[in-house]
């Protein structure tokens, strides 16, 4: 698998959220905002799938799963998710949506975790995922065209990385405060053999 990866300069991550780029508010503290990609998941065998995202980081994972309301989806997703034993646990409650914290404790339950990941993103929902349990906060920010809205927060008050699975499954954005993502020669180093990397400068 041939992918590209660069660090981000930051006026991709300082912006205001938006529908069209990121929708959550970037704290200031973070140190490190890396690209990998592209990477169409669905495309990708489950297996190598996972030992990506151990590569990145060790268990537990904690995924910020975002449902909306009026999915037809929700109804199943829910109930797979339960039905799995997976910790499901829900965070915040917003007029149209809703968002839990999904505990992945070990391989097999990230496994079983694909398939509603897979179809929460084909509903244009997003996915956050975490090392650190209190990564994320909800806080009302200002939008694009001065809209107001509760709004998921990135928070880095301590070692924390934050991986964001774009809605085009066409990528990861890593957002970090800690040294294993301080290089990207480093950053390599951390990938499975199966991954060949081509370092690209962001404009």
């Amino acid at each position: 698998m041939n992918l590209e990866i660069g660090y981000l300069p930051k006026k991709y991550f300082n912006r205001l959220p938006s529908d069209g780029g990121y929708p959550f508010y970037v704290s200031k503290n973070v140190k490190y905002v890396l690209n990998i990609g592209p990477m169409y998941y669905p495309d990708i065998p489950d297996e190598q799938l996972v030992l990506f995202k151990e590569s990145l980081s060790s268990y537990p994972f904690y995924y910020l799963f975002e449902l909306g309301h009026e999915d037809e989806i929700y109804p199943e997703i829910h109930q797979n998710l339960i039905a799995t034993e997976i910790v499901l646990e829900k965070v915040r409650q917003c007029p149209t949506n809703d968002f839990f914290l999904v505990t992945i404790n070990n391989r097999e339950q990230l496994l079983q975790f694909l398939p509603c990941m897979f179809w929460q993103h084909n509903f244009n929902m997003s996915t956050l995922w975490s090392n650190n349990k209190h990564a994320f906060i909800f806080e009302e920010k200002t939008w694009e065209y001065n809209e107001i809205r509760d709004t998921v927060c990135l928070k880095f008050d301590q070692p924390t990385s934050i991986f964001w699975l774009g809605h085009d499954f066409m990528g990861t954005d890593i957002f970090s405060n800690e040294e294993k993502f301080s290089s990207i020669e480093q950053t390599i180093h951390l990938f499975p053999d199966f991954i060949t990397i081509e370092i690209v400068e962001f404009e």
